[in-house]
């Protein structure tokens, strides 16, 4: 089923890019399949997270009202939706997964707003990507000595 909610109301996708599927970790699958059965009055197409009411829940009391709470108490009083969408893009690349995983997930129709809005530097990766550079320098000197002959002439062409 294809569904989405903004400011409280269901609808209907507004882009093409809004119609996407969000793969979930095994556990959480099992766990809202669980938290389901136990919710005897759900239907197949009731919403898991209503209000009192049966109604959707609003994304902005959910800001005010368990987001900022959390993050004040945490010391982060800045935490809001766009927090977590950059961290998920930052840590997704992080674990692996490449930037169009990033795009595809966060339903961007350009690389360039995941890439330059979403995705932040990681000091301690940086640190690891420079220090396995210098392992791969280091290695096979015999060999870093050919290449080091060779390597002006591939300047020149470069420029």
């Amino acid at each position: 089923m294809e569904q989405a909610c903004y400011r409280g109301h269901l609808g209907s996708p507004k882009t093409q890019g809004s119609k996407r599927c969000l793969p979930l970790p095994p556990g959480l699958v099992e766990f809202l399949v669980q938290y389901r059965l136990r919710c005897l009055r759900i239907g197949p197409y009731d919403l898991l997270f209503p209000t009192a009411t049966g109604k959707t829940l609003s994304d902005t009391n959910l800001l005010h009202r368990h987001l900022k709470p959390a993050g004040q108490h945490m010391g982060a009083s800045w935490l809001n939706w766009h927090t977590l969408r950059r961290t998920h893009a930052t840590l997704l690349q992080s674990a692996g997964g490449s930037l169009k995983d990033a795009q595809a997930q966060l339903g961007h129709s350009k690389l360039s707003t995941t890439l330059e809005v979403y995705t932040v530097a990681i000091p301690f990766q940086q640190r690891a990507a420079v220090e396995k550079l210098c392992q791969v320098l280091l290695t096979n000197v015999d060999q870093k000595k050919q290449l080091a002959k060779e390597l002006p002439a591939a300047l020149q062409q470069i420029q």
